[in-house]
């Protein structure tokens, strides 16, 4: 059932604000475009509605854009039914199946299975080992078999991509990198457009604003975003972000499961995240690894908690929410 207005009327800014990230959504402009926003996110839940059969068993890619270091996280979660203090159904705990950390043309010119396993650690390496093209049609080659690939190997029904910008951290100029990266961006949602209409696919796409992930988890969790004494920006958000992942994965955290063909994989994260935090000497270089992967998973599990979010407004109105404070209950 939709949202009634008057009750999101009688919130300030800041709650609204507050409600805004816990929903992913714009937190920005006027009053009413910040109630608009959240009508619109609400509106655009997957599986809307109280009913089980409404909403699939979910498999879910999230991919962080790059082309030296394009990482992404396979995250499933089944459907469970809640039944107070009303009923409604979302996703339960999500399970990490793949995380993986590539260099594309590397990646696609060897054997699938050789690649991922050489890319675990020398993505970057690889990749400067050999002349590097970046011709629009050896990308759009890189593109389609990427998407393919990933399609049939993970089988997913939603698919996130990092959105782009062209200028970052207040930059005037733009770096021909992002121009890349960009291009390729575009490619994929071309070869997954094309895949999705030729086959019929069930599959969902949808662009991930960074600055929205980072706000729910940093800002929303922690208040590291908003307050103007701890405000983080630059490697001080993407070490934020590290540790985040490093806690989940270390066990000071309920919010996944790890399969069991990934534990290597968080092993291994965990042990270079604890070598960034005592200051060892490849800090840099496993700092710059380990934000591909931790902003990947982030993304990810971000979604999954947006749409359970905007799930339990629809169905409960008013009595999801805090209105003394703009959180959710």
């Amino acid at each position: 059932m939709p949202v009634p207005k008057p009750w999101l009327e009688e919130l300030t800014l800041n709650k609204l604000h507050r409600l805004a990230t816990a929903l992913g959504t714009s937190c920005s402009g006027t009053k009413l475009a910040r109630i608009e926003a959240i009508h619109r996110a609400i509106s655009n839940t997957v599986g809307e509605g109280d009913n089980r059969s409404n909403l699939s068993n979910l498999s879910l890619l999230s991919i962080d854009m790059g082309i030296r270091n394009l990482a992404f996280a396979h995250l499933t979660a089944p459907v469970e039914e809640v039944v107070r203090p009303l009923k409604h159904v979302r996703y339960s705990r999500p399970t990490l199946q793949a995380w993986r950390r590539i260099a594309v043309a590397e990646f696609l010119n060897s054997t699938r299975s050789s690649a991922l396993e050489r890319s675990k650690d020398t993505a970057v390496e690889l990749a400067g080992a050999t002349k590097e093209s970046f011709e629009p049609i050896d990308y759009a080659r890189h593109a389609y078999n990427l998407v393919k690939y990933m399609l049939q190997t993970y089988q997913p029904n939603y698919i996130l991509i990092e959105r782009q910008r062209f200028r970052s951290g207040g930059q005037s100029s733009v770096q021909e990198w992002t121009l890349r990266v960009g291009v390729f961006e575009g490619m994929l949602y071309a070869g997954l457009r094309t895949l999705v209409e030729e086959y019929q696919l069930q599959l969902g796409v949808e662009p991930m604003l960074p600055p929205r992930v980072n706000r729910y988890w940093l800002e929303g969790r922690q208040g590291l975003l908003a307050s103007k004494n701890k405000r983080l920006v630059g490697r001080d958000v993407k070490k934020a972000k590290i540790d985040l992942v490093g806690n989940i994965l270390g066990g000071q955290s309920s919010t996944i499961c790890i399969g069991e063909d990934i534990q290597p994989e968080a092993a291994d994260f965990v042990s270079r995240w604890n070598k960034v935090s005592k200051g060892e000497r490849a800090a840099a270089t496993n700092m710059s690894k380990l934000d591909d992967l931790a902003d990947s998973l982030l993304q990810g599990l971000a979604w999954i908690h947006w749409q359970n979010n905007r799930r339990r407004i629809e169905v409960l109105g008013r009595d999801a929410v805090d209105m003394e404070s703009g959180t959710l209950w």
